[in-house]
């Protein structure tokens, strides 16, 4: 690493139904994530949990998982020139009454060069909840997504299109560019990202909520997934 690195069952017996013995509710919970990033085969991440993760150039480095990629927190080095200055923070804590988590900073992936391939930029965001009040979603200040453009340089595209550039294969260090498309799912039920196991056990809870960002990055048959900033919480 571099920098400062890093399921009711119902019975039937005679034609009647039996309703199931009362459970106890799910203890207030609540988990934050960075980044996971995933090919379908290996899986990376840094989450909290009753955590706070903290830090002004946070880097995963060239790892294992992603030997020709790195996932840069909120680096400037390899951030838009217009982006503000911040620390990333990923934060999640939990009471025995009430639970939130929250995100804020940006994302960068770079594939060795001194500019990355994409930069993710989900701000803050926030779920909460307490075991007698309503649960809360939101976020604060602007989003963006860019991706390398034919000169090198960064260049901004609608959240809601897919980005499309060339980078290194994330499971090959110091390979050649291949044509590469980005494109950004935007989460706000729980359901939905029960394939990653940080966030799985929210689904079918009944007062959870998540917020969360996914890059889709394909690469000709292998497409990688790196969830960015996301929260979940459950009262």
């Amino acid at each position: 690493m571099s920098k400062t690195s890093f399921s009711l069952l119902a019975a039937a017996l005679l034609g009647v139904v039996t309703a199931p013995a009362a459970t106890a509710a799910t203890p207030p919970e609540a988990t934050a994530a960075a980044y996971v990033f995933t090919d379908g085969t290996a899986t990376e991440g840094l989450t909290a949990e009753n955590a706070d993760i903290a830090a002004p150039l946070l880097a995963s480095g060239y790892t294992a998982a992603h030997p020709g990629w790195d996932i840069r927190l909120s680096d400037e080095t390899y951030a838009p020139a217009d982006m503000r200055v911040q620390d990333y923070r990923a934060k999640a804590s939990h009471t025995g009454t009430g639970a939130g988590a929250s995100t804020s900073g940006f994302v960068s992936l770079v594939d060795g060069g001194s500019v990355p391939f994409a930069v993710v930029r989900p701000h803050s965001r926030s779920v909460s909840c307490t075991v007698d009040g309503p649960l809360f979603t939101g976020g604060g200040g602007g989003y963006g997504v860019w991706v390398r453009g034919a000169s090198g340089a960064l260049e901004l595209v609608d959240v809601d299109a897919t980005g499309v550039t060339t980078a290194v294969p994330a499971g090959q260090a110091g390979g050649a560019h291949v044509p590469t498309t980005v494109k950004v799912n935007r989460y706000s039920v729980v359901g939905q990202l029960s394939g990653y196991s940080a966030f799985a056990k929210y689904d079918g809870r009944a007062k959870a909520g998540t917020l969360g960002w996914e890059l889709e990055i394909t690469q000709g048959a292998q497409t990688y997934r790196v969830l960015v900033g996301a929260v979940a919480a459950s009262c």
